[in-house]
């Protein structure tokens, strides 16, 4: 259910954007962007989106040497998720399968480094 919603803010976003008809824009408005990029959320790019992850996790192997986040990390809890949909991502990847969270081989290489 969040996934669908968060989409349907993204398509909201980009319509917002692109100036179309606020009743096609799932309610978006000035203010309710300020809301989101008040909590840190990106609306638009998810390239940005993941490469701001890449670094937290670039961060977290700095400062532990490894790339094993705990489940219950506190000092950023979507960094372990976000890690799990990786691992997930490469290996479907590598299995040719279409679920695989907008994996590359570049992706794949940067997180092997």
């Amino acid at each position: 259910q969040l996934g669908s919603w968060v989409s349907n803010q993204r398509s909201g976003y980009k319509s917002f954007r692109a100036g179309k008809k606020q009743s096609i824009c799932n309610g978006m408005s000035e203010y309710r962007i300020q809301q989101f990029e008040s909590i840190g959320f990106n609306l638009g790019n998810k390239t940005q989106t993941w490469e701001a992850m890449y670094e937290k996790l670039k961060q977290y192997k700095a400062k532990y040497g490894n790339t094993d986040v705990p489940i219950k990390y506190v000092d950023n809890p979507q960094l372990r998720s976000w890690v799990g949909h990786q691992r997930s991502g490469c290996k479907n990847f590598r299995a040719g399968k279409k679920q695989c969270y907008r994996m590359s081989d570049d992706r794949i290489q940067q997180l092997e480094s």
